[in-house]
């Protein structure tokens, strides 16, 4: 499964929140896309795969007790059938 999910660094941390995030040891099972940090809000984004909820949720954890995030899932868009 894919996963997003956007970081915004607390006030006055994003240096430390950027150190952090390059440091984050990945859990077995998590496959990480892309780290990208971006100019504006969020500070970050994140794209990973997952193979069930459960280990999304361990990884998104590990990075959620510094910083606020929101994490959903992603599909292809060519799986939104119901836009023809």
């Amino acid at each position: 499964m894919l996963m997003v999910t956007t970081i915004q660094a607390k006030e006055g941390k994003f240096e430390d929140t950027i150190r952090a995030l390059k440091r984050l040891k990945v859990p077995d099972g998590i496959k990480v896309r892309e780290f990208l940090g971006l100019f504006g809000e969020p500070d970050a984004i994140i794209v990973f795969e997952a193979p069930d909820e459960k280990k999304a949720v361990e990884f998104v954890c590990l990075i959620a007790s510094s910083v606020t995030c929101k994490t959903s899932v992603a599909l292809p868009i060519d799986e939104f059938k119901w836009t023809k």
